[in-house]
């Protein structure tokens, strides 16, 4: 009975040289009362934890620790216990195998790696080297890579690039993640072009595990020490990787090389295909190289093949806003109503539908939508901002601020703060504007010094007339943002309430020189040079103002005003019609050209337009009052004011005039 176990334990001993496992086992199985030493019996508690019998394996490591007490079994016990979830009582064997032997880098390696495992970086990286102090060729290349990963985690690639490159050193001894892991860390460094290099040998060596009958098995036990199960981890992290396409398609982006990214996606998608992440790395090159129309239709593969993975909509949203307008808000409303189908609920679905209806002006329904986000996530101080903005735009900036008060109770961010003051100060309430914007600087000192935070102060000054405090206000924002031309029309718009006109001047000059259509700036500077009765400039200005907007009534009415104070009384008749052509029910225009037409000793033309501007004056006013009205003008006899007063009254008593 002794010789047949024996031959059973030859026969076992010999399928492990020619790698084959199964048969391996069953020949121990059989043999198994025969095992004696040391290395036989380790060899057995393998077959059997890759069998996926790691009780029984635990079991015979316990029985051997009592026997023997050999570090090699507390280090194969504690190999055991990490790969099950139970890392304490690993380190604990390990510490145990350690103390028996120091001289095997085994017990080190293990411990490093379960301390990598456990987030003891300093410790595992203290094991590792102290593995590799003890190793001879064969081994010593894994656990470069281990020590290389245990910097990756830590955070420090540059570190683990120096180990990386350790371990592809000797290639026949080197695995295709060893380069995968490598190229990771140079990309990370801003070395895109050695990272392509050493992927693009990764990429090769990848294909060859892949063109094998075992998907190079075989290879990856003859290169390494590695277990069955690591290999098994490391093809399962190479097909993650999509053969390492989706890595080598990002390096080529980065080299701006967007057909060396699109040929590595069509290989990853060739061996993987419909996968949704290589169709999202690939719209993502397309937008790139401006393809727009070909990025959508990868979108939308990925929204086929995966519909409800989100990454995909929201890209598509992106671009069909970018590239298609109205349109294109059209398109994304209809793709996220279908969406809407499937995740009626999902907060950040209701959240881009609310945010579409909210784009298209349809603020009802993106009012109820909204509604509904709220019900589903009412914790999220974002969708509150989101009703905020919704009433802003339907006007109801009380219902905004109340969205806005919840948001704050959710989340006291300087934001949030920022956005109430705006909200504030739009209604009026200036002094909580204030007080909400100061608020903002208390939670985010280095805001005080933001341009914004200045220019928004200076409005708040402004409305509440502390003309000095928005002055200085607008000028500490000019200070830190001086080509912002729109500081200098807020600055220069202070100084001309408070009569330094000068200054308001300059400030409008400076801001045209850094933008030549502003066209606010001109008709600004129109009104400044108007006060100071520069009415030549002043006209000029209004002028160029009017090239902008060449249908404005007011500008024309503006540039009467200038043209009849420069006594250019042709030209200020001609912008006074044109104010009437598009108002015809313009009062004053009437009056200007009475005066005008009075001047120039053309009384009944002055009588008519005094008529004129009785009739639309104050048109809610009763006759009488009008007509009094007229009788106390200035600048005209009192002949003429008399008749105008009897026509206006005349014509209000016939019911034809009136009909």
């Amino acid at each position: 009975m002794r010789w047949r176990n024996r031959l059973w334990l030859r026969l076992a001993q010999r399928a492990l040289k020619n790698r084959d496992r199964e048969r391996a086992l069953a020949y121990m199985d059989k043999g198994k009362d025969s095992i004696s030493t040391l290395q036989d019996q380790i060899a057995y508690v393998n077959l059997l934890h890759g069998a996926g019998r790691s009780q029984e394996g635990l079991t015979l490591l316990g029985q051997i620790i009592d026997q023997k007490g050999a570090s090699a079994a507390y280090e194969r016990r504690a190999h055991l216990l990490r790969e099950l979830g139970r890392g304490e009582e690993a380190i604990t064997d390990l510490d145990e195998a350690i103390m028996l032997n120091k001289d095997n880098y085994l017990n080190w390696y293990t411990r490093g790696v379960l301390n990598r495992d456990l987030g003891k970086y300093e410790e595992a990286i203290r094991d590792l080297k102290q593995s590799i102090s003890r190793e001879g060729p064969e081994s010593i290349i894994s656990t470069y890579y281990e020590l290389g990963m245990t910097y990756v985690e830590s955070g420090d690639p540059a570190a683990a690039t120096r180990w990386f490159q350790q371990s592809i050193q000797r290639p026949e001894r080197s695995i295709p993640m060893y380069y995968f892991m490598l190229a990771r860390c140079l990309c990370h460094e801003g070395k895109p072009e050695e990272a392509k290099q050493v992927l693009l040998q990764g990429v090769e060596l990848a294909d060859r595990y892949e063109a094998q009958a075992d998907e190079g098995y075989a290879l990856f036990d003859e290169a390494t020490n590695y277990s069955r199960g690591a290999f098994l981890t490391f093809q399962r992290q190479m097909k993650e990787s999509f053969s390492f396409r989706l890595l080598l398609a990002d390096t080529n982006l980065q080299l701006g090389d967007i057909d060396g990214g699109l040929q590595a996606i069509a290989e990853g998608l060739a061996r993987y295909p419909g996968e949704v992440e290589l169709y999202l790395k690939r719209a993502m090159l397309l937008s790139a190289a401006g393809r727009a129309d070909e990025a959508k239709e990868n979108l939308r593969l990925a929204v086929h093949q995966e519909p409800d993975d989100l990454r995909a909509y929201a890209e598509l949203l992106r671009l069909l806003r970018e590239e298609e307008g109205e349109a294109g808000e059209e398109a994304a409303l209809e793709l996220l109503t279908v969406l809407m189908k499937r995740q009626p609920r999902t907060p950040i679905v209701c959240y881009w539908a609310a945010d579409s209806l909210y784009r298209l002006g349809r603020y009802e329904h993106a009012l109820d939508m909204n509604s509904r986000l709220l019900e589903v996530e009412p914790d999220d101080p974002a969708n509150y901002i989101q009703r905020a903005d919704i009433y802003i735009e339907m006007g109801s900036l009380p219902s905004a601020e109340e969205a806005m008060q919840q948001a704050v109770k959710l989340e006291n961010s300087p934001e949030i703060h920022n956005k109430l003051s705006y909200i504030q100060y739009l209604q009026g309430h200036n002094e909580d504007a204030l007080l909400s914007l100061q608020q903002t600087a208390e939670l985010d000192p280095e805001y005080e010094q933001h341009p914004a935070y200045q220019s928004a102060s200076g409005h708040i000054y402004k409305e509440m007339g502390m003309w000095d405090l928005a002055v200085q206000a607008y000028s500490r924002a000019i200070r830190a943002e001086p080509r912002q031309v729109k500081l200098y029309e807020f600055r220069a718009g202070c100084f001309l309430e408070t009569g330094q006109l000068e200054q308001a001047a300059a400030d409008c000059t400076r801001g045209l020189e850094l933008d030549g259509d502003a066209a606010e700036l001109y008709s600004l500077r129109s009104s400044v040079y108007y006060a100071m009765k520069d009415y030549p400039a002043a006209a000029q200005d209004m002028q160029q103002y009017l090239h902008f907007y060449p249908e404005h009534p007011g500008a024309y009415y503006r540039l009467g005003q200038m043209l009849y104070k420069n006594r250019e009384e042709e030209a200020a008749l001609a912008a006074f019609d044109r104010v009437l052509s598009l108002i015809p029910e313009h009062a004053d225009c009437y009056l200007y050209k009475a005066h005008i037409y009075f001047g120039q000793l053309e009384p009944e033309a002055a009588l008519q337009h005094i008529v004129s501007w009785g009739l639309f004056y104050d048109k809610g006013a009763p006759v009488g009052e009008r007509v009094n009205a007229i009788r106390s003008l200035e600048g005209f006899t009192e002949e003429i004011l008399e008749e105008a007063a009897e026509r206006l009254r005349g014509m209000y008593g016939q019911s034809q005039y009136l009909s």
